[in-house]
């Protein structure tokens, strides 16, 4: 095995553990970090082509050797030696990062000797690698030692700005990460999915996404040879990932980053008065003849009930306006090259995105719904999962389980909200899911006569409350979300100026139904809703059966 192929085969296997070890031996992930480079270096340093039976123990003898150097220097600083075992709290997912980042600084120092001038590349590795002294070298290659010397001197200064460098070409050292999929009728491997499965894909969509890149920029910022980056480039393209105009490719979708909800943000910000403030002096002028409609939950204080009462007016809204219709009309798909009719959604997952401020206000999951219950004549549940409680694992049972699980706590669920209800009437399946949702809190205990925490309407309850408290505030507001809509069309076109008329249409359906949310954020601030402290506080508020009527 050549000294290159040795090499790479000790980092790919041994970075990830020498930087554990590094961690636990300083104590410190910066230290840590530090010391695992300079293993990797002397690893490097000291294979000088030899043969190794047991690269493992010599990898290890390596890092014994540059841990002992490390506490001699210490030493000389009156620092104190740290213990030999020190307790591992180590974040094992930041240190995958950090591993990985380690490993795309090696890379680099190799790519670093490959861009050096052929005679100081010659030297380098006659020195290093071979093993030869300056006077030997010399004699090689037909110079003087003391110029071997000053090109060994610069060629390391060379390398060790490579290391170091770190601006337009970060994509090298900590390459972002892309979340894509489909939304829309998609194959069972879409192209989303091989995007997805290549890192470089990622990146090259991500670098290319708020301004053009030519060929050079892009292996200037990935650290790839042209030659690889082509055949994805080409890719990309043919697929419809990426367009090129002149010698500059531009990313053809929209890709939701951090100055996206930024400006989602000042949009909704600029129209509280206007848009906002309206949705919810509507609603809550309401109450009375919301109340009079008598459905379970009706008495439930006004900061619990209205958070059901603004998710049903932000599913009837997205259903009922005629713009948002339009705008999220499947007919706008496009016919992807992979033969699947969806748009693409995408999100640049490098660093953490806060779609919403306060802090805790960074995502929502939903508006989930069914028909399991009613053989699609009505909705037999809605539910919004926002806040504290957002995240996939919150989800109520009845909205993540099959259809037949559904229809049974459906049944359980609603005959709990009726007086006089007990237990034995009914069947022992759903005997059993009552008492888990006792235990998640979305119904009350025993001693309380298991009374759900939710609101539960009839199919005639709920078309009065569309009926005469929606219908009327949706057209009052239908102007207002014509001029959003005209502000975000605005927004991505002058953002994303290659992406699809398609897919900007309905990224601004998407903006244009997280009114809702923005809406609860609105009443948290003025103290109008309460703000749960807990995901098993929050689930209930947004959950609404939809019962059929004996």
């Amino acid at each position: 095995m050549d000294i290159h192929a040795l090499y790479t085969e000790i980092t790919s296997t041994y970075a990830e553990k020498i930087l554990n070890w590094a961690v636990r031996k300083t104590g410190c992930r910066a230290d840590g970090e530090d010391l695992a480079q300079e293993v990797l270096l002397q690893v490097f340093l000291a294979l000088r082509g030899q043969q190794l039976r047991s690269p493992e123990h010599f990898v290890w003898k390596v890092a014994h050797h540059v841990w002992c150097n490390r506490l001699r220097a210490l030493k000389s600083c009156r620092t104190c030696e740290l213990p030999e075992v020190l307790p591992d709290g180590t974040d094992f997912t930041h240190d995958l990062a950090e591993a990985e980042a380690l490993q795309d600084s090696l890379a680099r120092m190799r790519r670093g000797l490959a861009d050096l001038s052929r005679t100081q590349r010659e030297m380098m590795i006659l020195h290093y690698l071979d093993g030869l002294s300056v006077r030997e070298v010399a004699e090689r290659l037909g110079t003087t030692a003391s110029a071997v010397t000053w090109h060994l001197f610069d060629a390391r200064k060379q390398v060790r700005e490579e290391l170091t460098m770190y601006n337009d070409t970060s994509a090298v050292y900590r390459p972002g990460r892309l979340t894509i999929g489909c939304s829309g009728e998609a194959p069972a491997y879409p192209d989303t999915q091989k995007v997805s499965d290549s890192l470089l894909r990622q990146n090259l969509c991500l670098l290319c996404h708020s301004g053009g890149k030519t060929l050079d920029e892009l292996a200037a910022a990935t650290g790839v040879p042209k030659p690889f980056l082509e055949y994805d480039l080409d890719w990309l393209t043919k697929h419809e990932f990426l367009c090129l105009s002149g010698s500059r490719y531009y990313t053809s979708f929209i890709i939701l980053n951090q100055q996206y909800f930024a400006n989602r943000l000042e949009v909704y910000s600029s129209a509280q008065k206007d848009f906002l403030d309206v949705i919810l002096g509507g609603l809550w002028a309401q109450e009375d003849n919301i109340r009079s409609l008598g459905f379970y939950g009706s008495d439930f204080p006004a900061e619990r009930l209205y958070w059901s009462i603004l998710m049903l007016f932000t599913s009837y809204c997205s259903r009922n306006s005629s713009l948002l219709l339009r705008l999220k009309s499947q007919d706008l798909c496009e016919i992807r090259p992979d033969g699947g009719k969806y748009f693409i959604m995408a999100a640049d997952a490098s660093t953490p995105l806060s779609q919403l401020e306060p802090r805790g206000w960074n995502d929502f999951y939903g508006i989930c719904s069914d028909f399991c219950e009613s053989g699609g004549k009505y909705e037999s549940y809605y539910w919004l999962g926002v806040h504290c409680f957002a995240a996939p694992e919150n989800r109520p049972e009845i909205v993540s389980a099959a259809a037949g699980g559904r229809a049974l706590l459906h049944q359980a669920y609603c005959a709990a909200s009726k007086p006089g209800f007990s237990p034995e009437s009914l069947p022992p399946e759903a005997q059993e899911k009552l008492a888990a949702a006792v235990e998640s809190g979305l119904l009350g205990s025993p001693e309380n006569g298991y009374r759900p925490g939710f609101v539960i309407m009839t199919p005639g309850q709920l078309a009065r409350l569309q009926n005469e408290v929606f219908a009327p505030l949706l057209e009052k507001i239908t102007p207002q979300l014509h001029r959003l809509s005209e502000r975000f069309f605005k927004l991505h076109r002058r953002d994303f100026p290659r992406a699809g008329e398609g897919n900007i249409t309905h990224h601004v359906y998407l903006d244009l139904w997280s009114f809702g949310i923005y809406a609860m954020r609105s009443a948290v601030n003025t103290g109008s809703l309460a703000l749960p402290e807990t995901p098993a506080q929050g689930v209930p508020l947004t959950l609404v059966l939809i019962e059929q009527q004996a």
